[in-house]
């Protein structure tokens, strides 16, 4: 009769604990799911940023047609030329920027975001920055482009945009939005797995030569960013900690066999006392 309420009393305990290991299993499956689908954000490094920098200076050939003295030499942004068609400064203040994750990797080799802009005046900027996370080994191509959405063709017959790449300091583009390449390309390589990381600015701009027929117009477009040499990505640092999943995975099973192996003895048990 001991023997019996000690049974008991162990298949209650396990039975507890599988319910718990059960919860927690899909508590953490659940968890995993909203952060691999919920976009993170991080800052922007410093160095990837100068405080003056000028982020919505137009291409550099239009004040390259001027000579510059030497104080144009030491400080080419401070340059006063302008145009009708010039894109006003705007000075990077201390705020801290912040970048949209984009994560590349085996599981996901490509990724969308949507972009949308709206009531532009001539003269109006919108820049976003983006962290590109690239899981990867050997030799890959990171492509990006820029697709305007069907109905929103008005506003993509002036809107220009410009893509620098932060990490190399780079103008990847700089014209009409509608007229970007097939894509954009930064090529990386790597003789082991690695994770590494691409910052991209990307600025949308009207010029101020702009007449008022495009005001009070909108544009959505979708940024993409992908990778086809599929067979040379890697899990994503994020998914492929699986030890929590095991440990709570492990845990279920071991209590549901005890129960099993308890259950069994006791009406083992009982069928040689009725014997």
């Amino acid at each position: 009769m001991e023997q019996k309420k000690k049974i008991k009393i162990a298949i209650i305990i396990l039975a507890i604990l599988l319910g718990l290991s059960i919860l927690a299993l899909g508590g953490t499956l659940v968890y995993n799911k909203l952060a691999n689908n919920t976009p993170t954000t991080v800052t922007v490094p410093d160095n990837l940023i100068t405080p003056d920098e000028d982020t919505t200076k137009p291409d550099s050939s239009e004040n390259n047609s001027q000579a510059p003295d030497s104080s144009d030499t030491q400080t080419p942004r401070s340059s006063a030329n302008a145009s009708s068609s010039a894109v006003p400064t705007q000075s990077t203040t201390a705020e801290a920027k912040k970048a949209a994750t984009i994560e590349l990797y085996n599981k996901q080799p490509e990724e969308n975001t949507p972009f949308a802009v709206g009531n532009m005046f001539p003269g109006d900027v919108e820049t976003k920055y983006f962290r590109v996370r690239v899981s990867y080994h050997d030799k890959i191509t990171v492509h990006y482009k820029a697709t305007v959405r069907p109905g929103y063709e008005k506003l993509a017959e002036v809107l220009k945009v410009r893509v620098n790449l932060l990490s190399t300091g780079e103008t990847m583009y700089d014209g009409l939005m509608r007229d970007m390449p097939e894509s954009l390309t930064h090529k990386l390589a790597s003789k082991k797995s690695t994770t590494d990381e691409l910052y991209y600015e990307i600025t949308a701009y009207l010029d101020t030569s702009v007449g008022n027929d495009y005001q009070n117009k909108d544009l959505i477009a979708d940024f993409k960013w992908w990778v086809e040499e599929t067979g040379n990505l890697d899990a994503s640092p994020q998914t492929g900690d699986t030890s929590n999943i095991l440990l709570w995975a492990a845990l279920a099973a071991g209590s549901l066999s005890m129960i099993i192996i308890l259950l069994k003895t006791r009406r083992r048990k009982e069928d040689e006392e009725n014997v």
